[in-house]
């Protein structure tokens, strides 16, 4: 019988039946989670290893870079990878195959996707985002403004105060591009897709989403919601490792604009070696110089396992794990002083789940000492990273009640734990 929704909360032993039913379960099995056995949330700072990442490594060390050498560039994949990648990704953010490039990292791929989308926009000079957006996604946006300011043109970046302050200024004319992070990296509250992607239309304007939070956990339909342009990071909830390439998505309609950044990967001729400058057909005229491939070799190892998920079944693993590490929060750790920053609606909620604390530095040092890593952003916030692919409810029951043990016995207040650390 299935146990009551309750039931989660009353025992271990639940927990793991639970786990043990689940269909995705399998997945867990396909990554190399910390040997020394503490549970590890940061998937929205860096995704686990997937288990062959090592040897997918040392087969481009060995057979790649000693073995064939320069000739690897004619005789194996290395040129094809980050659209390879790309399409294995595509469909867990609700893009078509021909749609996403994995290449360069995400700060460069805002950079390139801006200049995309000023060419494309039918008028307007504003660039609208959130004061409190993701700081390289501030200084991409500033300093792509200037840009444009220093060299003859028009171009104004309004950093509005509020959700409710971005989708007024949409209404004030003259915005080019709204350019967004989907899921808040401080508590984890998400846009609604399609309906902000439909209000910038509306207005005249072009939308860039960054999906660095959100891609790899959410049930992400950038399709569906007509989203012109978008950004993933490769190594969060993606797991393409430590410093991994992203992802960029470029709407079909926008294909065929001139990108800002052309390399020679990005000729039609690829490489190429010409003086002047052919694109490559759609997204692939986004590459610019040589791809990382020592790094795409560990991202494959990732990407072949997303090419694998289904990806509302994705998204709905994550809500439920989501839903219960709220509930065991609530039922443990409430009478603590503990409170909940994330918003409590599914819907809402990104991916990851933040509480708030006034010692929230010094018990996230302690829940890492004992054994489950967490991260904190300042004043007081604690974020616990999901992955739904490898993280189960026994994970969240063990950690829950680590929480709690610190909180009952304020072993947090030691000295030892005091400080910022992560």
């Amino acid at each position: 019988m299935e146990p009551t929704p309750a039931a989660p909360l009353e025992s271990l032993a639940n927990a793991r039946a639970r786990d043990a039913a689940d269909p995705m379960r399998g997945f867990r099995a396909r990554f190399a989670l910390p040997a020394d056995g503490r549970v590890a949330f940061e998937a929205n700072s860096i995704g686990a290893m997937p288990a062959d990442a090592p040897a997918r490594a040392a087969a481009i060390l060995n057979e790649g870079w000693r073995g064939l050498g320069r000739r690897g560039w004619s005789e194996a994949d290395w040129l094809d990878m980050p659209a390879r990648l790309g399409a294995s990704i595509a469909p867990l953010i609700g893009a078509g195959p021909d749609d996403v490039l994995v290449c360069d990292n995400t700060t460069t791929n805002l950079f390139k996707l801006l200049g995309h989308a000023w060419r494309q926009r039918g008028d307007g000079h504003v660039i609208v985002t959130e004061a409190a957006n993701f700081s390289t996604d501030l200084h991409v946006a500033d300093g792509f403004a200037r840009f444009v300011r220093e060299s003859g043109g028009r171009c104004q970046l309004v950093r509005a105060d509020s959700r409710e302050a971005v989708l007024a200024a949409l209404g004030d004319g003259g915005v080019a591009i709204l350019m967004l992070t989907h899921t808040d990296y401080r508590h984890g509250d998400c846009w609604d897709l399609a309906a902000t992607t439909a209000r910038a239309h509306a207005a005249g304007a072009l939308t860039l989403w960054d999906l660095s939070h959100s891609a790899g956990a959410l049930d992400i339909d950038l399709l569906g919601a007509d989203a012109d342009f978008a950004v993933a990071c490769g190594y969060k909830y993606l797991c393409g490792g430590p410093g991994g390439p992203s992802a960029v998505f470029v709407h079909p309609r926008h294909r065929d604009a001139m990108p800002l950044i052309q390399g020679w990967m990005g000729h039609a001729g690829r490489p190429g070696f010409g003086p002047d400058y052919d694109p490559a057909p759609g997204v692939l005229r986004l590459a610019t110089g040589t791809p990382p491939v020592i790094a795409n070799a560990v991202f494959s190892a990732a990407a072949d396992l997303w090419a694998e998920v289904d990806r509302a079944a994705l998204g709905a693993r994550h809500r439920e794990l989501g839903d219960l590490l709220v509930a065991l929060i609530d039922a443990r750790c409430a009478r603590h002083g503990v409170r909940l920053l994330s918003p409590r609606d599914p819907a809402r909620r990104g991916g990851h789940a933040a509480i708030a604390h006034e010692g929230a530095a010094a018990i996230a040092n302690a829940l890492v000492a004992h054994g489950v890593t967490v991260s904190f952003r300042a004043p007081d916030a604690i974020r616990f990273g999901v992955s739904p692919l490898y993280h189960n409810r026994e994970d969240l029951w063990r950690a829950v009640s680590v929480l709690d043990e610190i909180l009952t016995a304020q072993t947090w207040r030691d000295p030892a734990y005091q400080g910022s650390r992560l």
